[in-house]
């Protein structure tokens, strides 16, 4: 897939400089042999590629680490940390987990706080990773309070090395332990999950429960695991998650439910996935209604009409022009709508828009939003504007998402809600030889991406929301986790 403008542009750059870091993973695997120990390693995760793919309560599958790269270019500020620590709950293994956007640095700890949490943490490495003052300075670590500003999370304590060589997040409450991190450890011979499981469950007050999620991780080619990580369920409900590096325990999480779990989160707050939890705030429910009574507010029949005829001039070129350039009589190739082509539809989830339904046969089927005249969805049968500065269908696979498809979204754009409401045009990517998505952004926050099949246009999708994550309605985006009655929209 030949890529020129992803709308995760951040994701995609990391994911570059992970194919870097694998490098760095089989020149540890070297290091030891057998049962024999060595000397002490920086972790990282080149597995990071999979994290945008797993879905949730999925293990990701392995990855193998890339051989190209010289190991030169590899650098300890970049081993896997700048992305595992980079947010307030370090991540422990290679999924991606939601991170509310609503936690803020609070207050300054006070100094006898500031020193408790230092010894909690202390504690913790000494007990569960048996590691403690041989790799790490507690007494100088940073201790910073986090409040979250939407009232569903508790107050947390970041205690973080001085050299950014471990992460341990408390509940500012009682000090009890949420996650931690360990960058610096010996490599092990073998892993032993189930031992280390029961000694986490004693230190945090409880036992083992029954259930058990398998391990999920990534291998080096040959095939030995050097990423692994396993869920255990408590007997007092919550699951706690250990994560190993070169058969080594070096994180440790604690999560409220089997949900928690599963999504890679401390809080019941932060699952986006699980649909046992989380729920459409308001699914679709439309009625057909009268063409001839239009609620008020509502475009009329005409200007839905113009609008539809503005939008296939301009992506399907003016129809005089497409008949002359195709030899297609009137009846064949013509925009304009009988009654049976046009329907009105009324909302009755009171979380969307009325909105006109037209089906042309062998041009296009359109959702238009009848207040707004928002383009909700549209299905197209290979529209392409004959006019030549306007043309893709004869662009090279190599030249696709080049000047000509800006040109003829913009055109699209500019010409059905007006050039003042269009802010951008850009390539989102360019693939499989013969595809080619085109995204343009709207001036209040809304984008439209156009998918191109060999120069034509075959679909038009909207996404209510800057960072939207399901195109359509913005409902259609809008969630509420039920254990908390928090609502959201999902983004990506």
């Amino acid at each position: 897939m030949k890529l020129f403008w992803m709308k995760n542009k951040v994701l995609i750059a990391t994911l570059c400089a992970v194919l870097v870091l694998g490098v760095f993973f089989w020149g540890g695997l070297r290091l030891f042999e057998g049962n024999q120990m060595q000397d002490v390693m920086v972790r990282t995760a080149y597995a990071e590629a999979e994290a945008a793919t797993a879905l949730p309560g999925q293990m990701p599958t392995p990855t193998p680490a890339p051989t190209e790269l010289p190991a030169e270019l590899v650098s300890e500020e970049i081993l896997g940390l700048e992305w595992k620590y980079k947010d307030i709950f370090p991540r422990i293994t290679d999924i991606y987990s939601y991170q509310a956007k609503t936690w803020k640095e609070g207050d300054t700890v006070d100094e006898a706080l500031t020193d408790a949490a230092r010894k909690k943490a202390k504690d913790v490495f000494y007990q569960l990773f048996n590691d403690g003052g041989d790799y790490h300075d507690f007494a100088s670590a940073t201790v910073v309070r986090y409040v979250d500003e939407a009232g569903y999370r508790e107050n947390v304590l970041r205690v973080t090395g001085k050299d950014n060589d471990f992460v341990c997040v408390l509940t500012e409450k009682d000090l009890g332990l949420l996650i931690a991190d360990n960058a610096k450890f010996p490599a092990a011979a073998s892993v032993h999950e189930n031992e280390d499981a029961k000694e986490v469950a004693e230190y945090l007050g409880t036992t083992l429960g029954q259930g058990k999620a398998g391990g999920g991780g990534s291998q080096d080619r040959t095939g030995k695991w050097v990423e692994r990580f396993f869920g255990f369920e408590l007997s007092d409900g919550r699951w706690i998650t250990l994560s190993y590096t070169m058969n080594t325990l070096h994180g440790i999480q604690v999560h409220q439910d089997k949900y928690s779990m599963q999504e890679g989160v401390c809080f019941q707050a932060d699952i986006r996935n699980s649909p046992e939890v989380v729920h459409l705030v308001a699914p679709e429910n439309f009625v057909q209604g009268d063409i001839n009574d239009i609620a008020e507010g509502d475009m009329t029949v005409e200007q839905v009409k113009r609008m539809y005829r503005t939008l296939l001039s301009a992506a399907n070129g003016r129809a005089a022009e497409r008949r002359d350039a195709e030899g297609k009589t009137l009846e064949e190739l013509d925009y304009n709508l009988n009654d049976w082509e046009i329907t009105y539809y009324l909302d009755k989830s009171g979380y969307r828009e009325n909105y006109y339904h037209i089906h042309k046969k062998e041009l296009i089927a359109i959702d238009i939003a009848a207040k707004s005249g928002y383009i909700v969805r549209a299905k197209c049968d290979g529209l392409y504007n004959p006019d030549d500065e306007l043309k893709l269908i004869n662009i090279h696979y190599d030249h696709m998402g080049g000047p000509e498809y800006l040109a003829y979204v913009r055109n699209i754009a500019e010409q059905t809600w007006g050039k003042e409401n269009v802010k951008d045009v850009d390539v989102n990517a360019v693939y499989d030889g013969n595809y080619c998505t085109i995204d343009a952004y709207m001036t209040d926050g809304r984008w439209y991406e156009f998918c191109f099949t060999g120069g034509k246009l075959m679909e038009i999708q909207h996404y209510a929301r800057e960072r939207s994550d399901v195109c359509g309605w913005a409902a259609d985006a809008l969630y509420v986790n039920t254990i908390t009655g928090e609502q959201f929209y999902q983004e990506w």
